[in-house]
């Protein structure tokens, strides 16, 4: 059986989606990255890391298992800050009562 919270966490994501929030703050997301040259440097990561193991001696599932830490750890903090805030601004508007 499901508990409260993750009732709570299942209808909060189903209202982010069907509002199109989700999607705003994806682009934004995307926008941010871009912007700040995370892109090149996740790409610069997985090229080096092919290149070190040898293109056959590496499979794309090892590839994105050993560069999604990398990358989560590289967003730079600026846009983590940015996001957070503008995920509490609609949790505010949205479910102000």
């Amino acid at each position: 059986m499901s508990s409260d919270s993750d009732k709570l966490r299942l209808a909060l994501s189903r209202h982010f989606v069907d509002s199109g929030e989700k999607e705003r703050l994806m682009n934004l997301l995307r926008n941010r990255l871009a912007e700040s040259g995370w892109n090149d440097t996740l790409y610069a990561q997985c090229r080096e890391t092919v290149r070190q193991r040898k293109l056959e001696n590496v499979t794309l599932d090892e590839l994105v298992k050993e560069s999604s830490d990398f990358g989560r750890s590289s967003v730079n903090e600026n846009i983590k800050k940015e996001l957070l805030v503008q995920i509490k601004k609609y949790l505010d508007t949205a479910f102000d009562s």
